[in-house]
């Protein structure tokens, strides 16, 4: 099933494919007039459909209104236990290289891309210089980060399902929803590494923990999105041969739709004092 808006869609899609494969071929043709004597300096064919009527007989199959269920709420749980491990080791690891390269930016001036950890020695004037060391040359630091991912994981699922026992599940929003799972993330995050030393821990600050824990809900939003962003819309059936023949004239719905087709352009605004750009999309 479909919705009236899901259809009409798709159906725009489809003319704006259209445009784009006539826009390709007159390309095409330009290339091959260009290098052709007898056809350089003609105009080369293009044509475009300014305007389109269609009458569509459709049959409305019913409703679909957007609500949140607890199955669909067990999907977010099931989700957070499956994909925050890898994705939480992997800011971790992130935040910790990030706050060594600045040790070695601070000490050298420089850095070179992939380091990762930093050691200092004594060179050759005397000098101590900023050397990197790989995460997987410090085992005993790999494995209390692991460990630290798999508490925070244990954390997080026992929190957020608390959280959805006690809020009203029909009346929870996206943002609702990822702002909450975000602030605890925070918390459980900030309370696991607040007993490490400070070279093994991965935050410099909490602006690098509130970075760290706004990319990870940044990503799973993603996840969340396909269980609380389900269309709503009148459902029906588009499929016009089949209707024709096995449904009644006062069952179909006949919708007459009017495409007219309008060009898009780009408007670039320029700071001069900063020399900063930006593109804006305008109606042509």
């Amino acid at each position: 099933m479909i919705t009236f808006g899901e259809f009409t869609g798709l159906l725009v899609s489809d003319f704006l494919q259209a445009r784009k494969a006539a826009d390709f071929y007159s390309a095409s043709l330009s290339e091959e007039y260009h290098v052709n004597p007898l056809l350089q300096g003609m105009p080369v064919p293009h044509y475009t459909i300014e305007e389109a009527e269609i009458d569509i007989p459709l049959k409305i199959m019913g409703i679909r209104k957007n609500e949140v269920t607890k199955e669909d709420i067990s999907k977010i749980l099931d989700k957070i236990k499956h994909n925050l491990p890898t994705l939480l080791y992997r800011n971790i690891k992130n935040s910790y290289y990030e706050k060594q390269e600045k040790i070695v930016y601070d000490k050298n001036g420089a850095v070179e891309p992939e380091q990762v950890g930093v050691v200092f020695n004594i060179n050759k004037t005397d000098k101590e210089e900023a050397e990197i060391v790989r995460l997987s040359q410090i085992p005993q630091l790999k494995a209390c980060y692991k460990s630290s991912t798999a508490s925070i994981c244990t954390l997080m699922n026992q929190y957020m399902t608390t959280y959805v026992e006690e809020n009203n599940i029909s009346e929870m929003k996206l943002l609702d929803f990822t702002d909450a799972f975000i602030a605890t993330l925070k918390s459980v995050c900030k309370n696991e590494f607040g007993t490490y030393l400070d070279e093994q821990t991965p935050f410099i600050n909490k602006d690098a923990l509130k970075k760290m824990c706004n990319n990870i809900g940044s990503t799973m939003f993603f996840d969340f999105r396909e269980v609380f962003e389900q269309s709503e819309g009148i459902v029906i059936s588009p499929e016009t041969a089949d209707m024709e023949k096995n449904c009644a004239p006062e069952q179909l719905m006949h919708v007459k739709l009017k495409i007219k087709e309008q060009d898009v352009s780009f408007v670039v605004d320029k700071n001069e004092s900063s020399g900063e750009t930006k593109r804006f999309l305008t109606l042509g």
